[in-house]
C-alpha cells in the first residue's frame, strides 16, 4: 500500500507530465472573450464611424455620447474597447490627455458599483464602501482636473444597468461636460447593448445623446468569419496544428449564427479535444465533436423524424466522413448509400432521387454542402456535417435503425 507521501508524489508528477505535455496551443490566452486583438477583421467601417463621432474631442469641443448595439458575437465590446486604445494614443500625439475605462454592467448594475469601477480607474485602493454617490462624482470630477484628462466610459451591457438603477448615472456623467471649466476636462461614453438602449434613457438622459450617434453592427458575414477565425488560429496555435480546412470548418459553422463568440468558442474547443486524445493537430472531427458539445443540434428524436432512405443518405455521409476529412465528395457517399441500402434489404434510389435527400437534409440543418474549389477534379458538391462527429452519428444512426427494425 502507497503512503501519503507517495500518493502526493504520483499525483504531483501526473500534473507536471499533463503540465509539460505537448499541445496544439501557442497561446491559448488569444481565444479568451476577453482579448482584443490589434486588428479587429471586419469592422474597418465601424471604427472609421468611431472616429468621426468623436473627433470633436481632440478639437476641445466636449464630450461625445454613443451607442453600440447588435446581436451577441458581433464585437461591439471588442470594437469599443479596441476604438479607446487607438483613440488615446492618437490623441496623446496631440498632447491631449484621453483615458478610458470598462464598466461591465452585468457585474456592476448600480450606479455606485459603475461609480466604483470608474474612480478606480484613478486609484486601485478607493474604498468600496463609505462614499455617496454625489460624493463619488464630486472627487471623479477632481481626479480628471487633477490629471487634465478626457474619460470616456464604456458602459458594456448597460441595458442591465438602466433596468435596474434608472438613468441618474449617464445623466450624470454627460453633465460634467456642461460643467467642467475646460471642455477636455469632460466625460464621453459608450453605451453597448444587445437592445437599443435609448428606449430605456429617461427624458433628460436622453436629450444627452444625438438620436444619429448610434452604431449598429450586423451579424458577420461568411468571409469575415473566415478572416476571425484564421487571425485567431495564426495567434493561439502552433504552427500547422490547426489546417485550413478545419479552419474552412469552423467558419462554416459558425456562419449559420455570425457569431464570431461561437466561432472562437469552437477554435478553443477542439484544440483541447486535439491535447485530450494526444493528437499532434486538429482534425474534422475534432471540430464536429465540439460543435455538438457547443451548440448541440442533432438528437436522437430528431433522427427518427427522418424516413428511412433519408436516414441511409446521413449514414452514408457519416462513414464517409469517419475516415477523418473535414468533406465528402457526393460521388463517394452515393457510393456508399449503394452499399449500406444493401446490408438493410432496401433498393437504392435513383441518383435524382439521392441528390433530392442531400437538399432536404441540408435544409433541415445536418448537413452543409458547397461547390468544390482549388484541388478537387472537376468539380463536384462537397458535403460536411456542422454539428456532430461522424463517428457519434454513424451510432446514433445505428441505433435507430435497430430501434425501428
Amino acid at each position: 500500500m502507497m503512503t501519503l507521501k507517495e500518493v502526493r508524489g504520483l499525483m504531483r508528477d501526473l500534473i507536471r507530465d499533463e503540465l509539460r505535455g505537448p499541445s496544439v496551443f501557442k497561446d491559448e490566452s488569444k481565444l479568451s472573450f476577453d482579448y482584443v486583438p490589434e486588428n479587429l477583421p471586419g469592422r474597418t467601417e465601424e471604427m472609421r464611424s468611431l472616429a468621426r463621432t468623436f473627433r470633436p474631442i481632440l478639437s476641445k469641443s466636449g464630450g461625445q455620447n454613443l451607442l453600440i448595439t447588435g446581436p451577441v458575437g458581433t464585437g461591439k465590446t471588442a470594437l469599443s474597447k479596441r476604438f479607446c486604445m487607438g483613440f488615446v494614443s492618437v490623441a496623446k500625439e496631440s498632447g491631449i490627455n484621453v483615458e478610458w475605462e470598462e464598466v461591465n454592467c452585468r457585474r456592476r448594475p448600480t450606479e455606485a458599483a459603475a461609480l466604483l469601477r470608474i474612480l478606480q480607474h484613478f486609484d486601485e485602493r478607493f474604498p468600496d464602501r463609505g462614499f455617496s454617490n454625489t460624493e463619488m462624482l464630486e472627487i471623479l470630477k477632481k481626479h480628471l482636473q487633477r490629471r487634465q484628462a478626457h474619460l470616456i466610459v464604456i458602459l458594456d451591457e448597460v441595458d442591465i444597468l438602466l433596468k435596474k438603477s434608472g438613468s441618474d448615472l449617464i445623466y450624470n456623467l454627460t453633465r460634467f461636460n456642461e460643467e467642467a471649466h475646460r471642455a477636455e476636462y469632460g466625460v464621453s461614453i459608450i453605451m453597448v447593448s444587445q437592445v437599443d438602449a435609448r428606449t430605456l434613457l429617461d427624458e433628460a438622459a436622453a436629450s444627452t445623446f444625438k438620436r444619429t450617434n448610434v452604431l449598429t453592427l450586423e451579424r458577420y458575414g461568411a468571409e469575415q468569419l473566415k478572416d476571425i477565425v484564421h487571425q485567431r488560429v495564426e495567434l493561439a496555435f502552433q504552427p500547422r496544428t490547426f489546417p485550413e480546412e478545419c479552419e474552412d470548418l469552423v467558419a462554416e459553422v459558425a456562419g449559420e449564427y455570425g457569431d464570431a463568440r461561437f466561432a472562437i468558442e469552437l477554435l478553443q474547443k477542439s484544440g483541447t479535444l486535439a491535447d485530450d486524445e494526444r493528437q499532434p493537430a486538429v482534425v474534422a472531427e475534432h471540430v464536429r465533436a465540439a460543435a455538438a458539445e457547443v451548440h448541440p443540434f442533432v438528437t436522437e428524436a430528431k433522427l427518427k423524424e427522418l424516413d428511412l432512405h433519408k436516414r441511409l443518405t446521413l449514414l452514408a455521409i457519416a462513414r464517409s466522413l469517419k475516415k477523418g476529412g473535414a468533406y465528402a465528395i457526393t460521388g463517394e457517399v452515393e457510393s456508399v448509400y449503394a452499399v449500406i441500402c444493401e446490408e438493410n434489404g432496401e433498393r437504392p434510389r435513383a441518383h435524382t432521387q439521392f441528390w433530392t435527400y442531400l437538399k432536404e437534409l441540408e435544409g433541415l440543418g445536418f448537413i452543409d454542402t458547397k461547390r468544390s474549389g482549388k484541388g478537387v477534379l472537376g468539380t463536384t458538391t462537397l458535403i460536411s456535417l456542422p454539428d456532430i462527429p461522424a463517428k457519434v452519428l454513424e451510432e446514433k444512426l445505428l441505433d435507430v435503425l435497430k430501434a425501428k427494425a
